[in-house]
């Protein structure tokens, strides 16, 4: 999330400008050719590093009907967005081929039908709110929070025999050295036969995030001002994958204590949990030309992950249970885990803002937040199997995560 998403005077007009610089211009004549930043300079008493506005009123700023000479004490905005996230980076897990090369990686025929590199879901929604008090009459310290919340984001997959006639999961095999697999679909009879076969991966991923912040003023210059800002960052991103294969066992002889004719069910699945707390440092500029005005924000927030993971597995045939172990979630590595982990998440924020009123600004901008370090489903998975149980072994595998985004919406100075 962008730092408070408004500049310190509410992030509409500048406070060089007074509460309702924009609705005056707009009533003269030649509005167009007035510059943003007409005042005598007699009518404004330096302060510090800061300005202190005490003739509003008589300057003719009172368009807003409140009498005062100060500007806005208040400031609040709410923002809709429409972001995109990086995709889960997962191994190949899912394969297909020519009946003798049973889908084993490295077989002339075999082709990876999911996984190896990021898969990409669809732009989802999200919305964001700011909130925020001025502590002095000039604007030069402020403090408020915010809130960002992204909708759930559900990637699913699926895969029948009907469309791949073979179908396995891909794996190297830590007993003989070589690429293996696990048959769900193989037509005919035969060691591994499988048929009526469903394969189904989902990925979800759930992302909120929240800050305090305190603005100091640092400079003015004919409308365009900068400001520092500092806090506390939270926030939580949980993402799960979900493997689900079923099929009928064709076999003779099939292996496991199956049956021919069973009807078989492996099921994976792959939680993580990322919550964060730090404090970040930033910097925000506005620069004005007329009724609109750029901003710009960057900080960096430094602090500490807490990272949960569970993985879990299972086997049923016919609907009973056989073992607690599906495809690539075993004995070996399932459980539950956790670490603590140093991670920065930089950010930046830009926005283009129209003064509507000397209240009501609308505005449309871009979001971009990084995170060095977090865990996902996918990461989870280690695909390095031992059959006789000693491996794949639990790891924490570190993986970049990013979220950009569209926003829109509107910002209120009282």
């Amino acid at each position: 999330m962008q730092p408070p998403g408004m500049m310190p005077q509410g992030y509409g007009p500048s406070p060089m400008m007074g509460p309702a610089p924009y609705a005056q211009m707009a009533a003269a004549p030649d509005y167009g050719q007035v510059s943003p930043v007409s005042y005598d300079p007699s009518m404004y008493e330096p302060v510090g590093d800061y300005v202190e506005y005490e003739n509003y009123a008589g300057a003719g700023y009172d368009s807003c009907g409140d009498g005062g000479a100060l500007p806005p004490r208040a400031y609040g905005g709410v923002e809709a967005m429409m972001v995109w996230r990086k995709g889960g980076n997962y191994p190949p897990l899912l394969t297909t081929s020519a009946n003798a090369d049973r889908g084993i990686l490295g077989n002339p025929s075999t082709q990876i039908v999911w996984g190896d590199g990021n898969e990409h879901g669809n732009p989802t929604a999200g919305g964001r709110i700011t909130l925020g008090l001025w502590l002095d009459d000039y604007q030069n310290w402020s403090v408020g929070g915010r809130f960002m919340a992204l909708e759930e984001q559900s990637q699913g997959f699926t895969a029948t025999s009907d469309q791949y006639p073979v179908l396995a999961y891909p794996f190297f095999n830590l007993n003989t050295g070589l690429q293996d697999s696990t048959i769900v679909a193989l037509p005919g009879t035969g060691t591994g036969a499988a048929n009526n076969t469903t394969v189904n991966f989902e990925n979800r991923n759930s992302f909120y995030m929240g800050d305090a912040f305190l603005t100091k003023h640092i400079a003015t210059n004919n409308g365009n001002r900068w400001d520092f800002i500092g806090g506390y960052t939270y926030f939580k991103m949980e993402d799960s994958l979900y493997n689900d294969a079923t099929f009928t066992v064709q076999d003779l002889a099939p292996p496991g204590g199956l049956s021919t004719g069973d009807v078989v069910r492996y099921s994976d699945r792959f939680d993580a949990v990322n919550e964060f707390h730090g404090g970040h440092v930033g910097l925000m500029a506005e620069f004005q030309d007329g009724p609109f005005s750029w901003r710009a924000m960057g900080k960096l927030a430094l602090g500490s992950a807490h990272q949960e993971a569970t993985v879990s597995g299972l086997t049923t045939a016919n609907g009973n249970f056989v073992r607690n172990e599906g495809v690539y979630a075993l004995a070996s590595n399932s459980g539950s885990f956790s670490r603590d982990k140093f991670v920065y998440v930089p950010e930046i924020n830009i926005e283009m803002l129209y003064a509507y009123n000397c209240n009501l600004d609308f505005k449309i901008g871009t979001t971009f937040i990084y995170f060095s370090d977090i865990v996902t489903g996918g990461a989870l998975i280690n695909n390095n199997i031992d059959p006789n149980g000693t491996a794949p072994v639990f790891q924490f595998n570190e993986q970049e995560y990013w979220i950009l985004g569209m926003t829109a919406g509107v910002e209120y100075h009282y």
